[in-house]
């Protein structure tokens, strides 16, 4: 069967190592679908006991036909014939309604699973910290999750209920081949052993397999929403990079085509070799049932039961073996999805938080912060050390990559700094339950996104629980200029925004940024940053923000990030920062008369205006 890194196969370890997995599954599924999967195994138990109880009209059948061509009295077998046909019938309807039933209660269960499992996925990805999102592994981890976990703790149940209920009709069963040879049931259960080996080994081929091809197969899903989404619509026509990003994809979906294929046949191979030792056991025994039956030492209804048996054994036994394949493969891919539920954020709440002040907090402070983004060779940020206090308007201003962003996610806890800490009112942000800090904040990040909701919902989602009416939403809209775009739009603040959805209507970028600006007003919180907040806007509407920008936070402690220095010049304290380092910081005033990195940039923006 081949050699790889992954192709050693020992069966306890199979067993031991799924004793934390199985049990695990089965405890999710008895959570999320517990009615159900009860219900699941009842009707397996019964479908287990109906095929010996067929088994055995089919005998009855045959016996009484036989015993029918030499009796003299036709009528009375006829009667008797009767009976078992209807029994037959009985039966076959019974079968079928409990199949039908448990097809109908495994797919309920199956969604129900299905939709709890992602839940559980989506509960712990908005748990994660930012960082583990910027991490290819985690990347992986989380793509096998999301392929596989959904489905593989329901299909366990199901196996094992398969396997419970194939046991109980092969005891059944076997029960007749055991009163016809010992030896013969043997001879059954070890011909379908080299059939189970050879497919236990190539699911662990499959499993290393989709391990190796994560990255891969990530790859091809990016290429598919380049050609796909509307965001990348523009400038694959502008560029004519369809074809390019067509060519990507079919080349990554070859790589990973190929070796699926080729597993694929080595298994075909030999499963075809194993499956010729299970033949060879049934017809042999059926070889010998019909020479007794010639012999006359078993009746034809007999050689009947026994070879039907034989075969239901064989399928019931082959039954078992795939579903202990299927068992150990979900296995070794629910280590992926327990592996990714089993990770913990290191930014969550203390065991005994530091409550804040109920009342406002004076001052927030960044002692000798450093910083470097995992993987990174560089710090994004250098012993930085700033005073914040309420009421202060703070601009930070750099060039791209000086690190202004970086400060911003530090101070919301959507990173941990690598040394230094912050402190609000004296008290270590380390001490406090991240979710009630972020609660006195309102973010606009540079990179804000646009929801495809109603405008209305577009800026309740800067504070969702806020239980206000729209008399709120209008005024955030106002501070922002956002309700001018708003009047000349059909539905007003109902209006859906953005073409994903059947009668959106789209704005431009700029009118985009003032919704997102309304979202971080309409937050009543103490603090807000803004990480380039008119970067899109129009010359007229920033003024017009600006020149009233401390009405409109309405006293608030406010943070600036900018590269328009139209934006920054009315902050209290600018601070510039050069490659993560703070170089220098003072008012606008106190900057321009210091003549270093923030009064040459002013000039450089502000020349090009003046007049010479």
């Amino acid at each position: 069967m081949g050699n790889s890194p992954h192709s050693e196969f020992n069966l306890h370890e199979m067993l031991t190592s799924s004793k934390a997995e199985i049990p695990r599954a089965i405890r999710l599924v008895f959570k999320f679908t517990p009615g159900w999967t009860i219900a699941n195994i009842f009707l397996m138990i019964i479908l287990g006991l109906l095929p010996l109880a067929s088994l055995y009209i089919t005998k009855l059948l045959v016996d009484t036909v036989t015993a029918g061509i030499t009796a003299s009295d036709k009528t009375a077998v006829s009667t008797e014939l009767f009976i078992v046909i209807i029994a037959a019938v009985v039966i076959s309807l019974l079968t079928a309604c409990f199949r039908a039933i448990s097809t109908y209660v495994t797919e309920v269960q199956s969604l129900e699973m299905t939709d709890g499992i992602s839940d559980l996925i989506h509960s712990q990805s908005i748990a994660l910290d930012l960082a583990y999102y910027e991490n290819p592994e985690y990347q992986d981890t989380l793509h096998r999750a999301q392929t596989e976990g959904a489905s593989r703790p329901g299909k366990i149940v199901n196996d094992l209920v398969l396997i419970i209920q194939n046991c109980i009709s092969i005891i059944a069963v076997g029960s007749l081949i055991l009163s016809f040879s010992a030896l013969a049931g043997i001879i059954l259960i070890a011909s379908a052993v080299p059939a189970m080996i050879v497919r236990l080994w190539y699911s662990r081929q499959l499993y290393f397999l989709k391990q190796d091809q994560t990255e891969l197969n990530r790859k091809s899903f990016y290429y598919h929403i380049m050609l796909t989404h509307s965001h990348y619509a523009k400038e694959n026509r502008l560029f004519s990079l369809g074809t390019f990003f067509r060519e990507l994809y079919n080349s990554t979906q070859d790589l990973i085509r190929i070796s699926k294929l080729a597993i694929s046949r080595s298994k075909a191979f030999w499963e075809v070799i194993t499956q010729g030792f299970v033949t060879a056991a049934v017809f042999g025994s059926f070889t010998v049932i019909a020479i007794m039956t010639l012999n006359g030492k078993i009746t034809l209804g007999d050689m009947v039961i026994y070879f039907m048996g034989f075969q239901m054994c064989v399928g019931y036994i082959q039954t078992i073996f795939s579903s202990l394949n299927t068992l150990y493969e979900d296995h070794l891919f629910l280590r992926d999805f327990f592996k990714f539920l089993d990770i913990r954020p290191l930014i969550r709440a203390p065991d005994n938080p530091i409550p804040l002040p109920e009342d406002s907090i004076e001052k927030i402070q960044l002692n000798s912060i450093c910083f470097t983004y995992p993987g990174a060779h560089t710090p994004a940020l250098e012993d930085i050390s700033i005073t914040i206090r309420k009421g202060e308007v703070i601009a930070f201003v750099g060039e791209n990559g000086a690190g202004k962003s970086t400060l911003i996610k530090l101070l919301c806890r959507l990173y941990l700094p690598d040394s230094g800490s912050i402190t609000v009112d004296n008290i270590d942000l380390n001490y406090i339950d991240p979710e009630i800090w972020r609660r006195r904040l309102s973010v606009l990040f540079q990179d804000y996104i646009r929801y495809q909701l109603t405008i209305e919902d577009n800026i309740r989602v800067g504070d969702i629980g806020r239980p206000d009416g729209p008399e709120n939403v209008e005024k955030s809209a106002h501070k922002s200029g956002a309700d001018k775009t708003v009047e000349r739009l059909p539905n007003g603040y109902q209006t859906v925004l953005g073409k994903f959805f059947s009668g959106g209507h789209d704005i431009s970028t700029g009118e985009w940024q003032k919704i997102a600006l309304s979202r971080a007003f309409f937050r009543d919180a103490e603090f807000i940053f803004l990480d380039e907040p008119a970067s899109s806007l129009d010359a007229l509407a920033e003024a017009e923000i600006f020149q009233k920008f401390r009405e409109v936070i309405q006293n608030k402690t406010a943070i600036i990030i900018s590269h328009r220095f139209s934006t920054v010049q009315m902050a209290d304290r600018i601070y510039v920062i050069e490659y993560g380092k703070l170089i220098e910081f003072g008012s606008h005033t106190d900057l321009m008369i210091l003549n270093g990195r923030y009064a040459e940039m002013f000039k450089i923006q502000s020349d090009p205006y003046i007049e010479k």
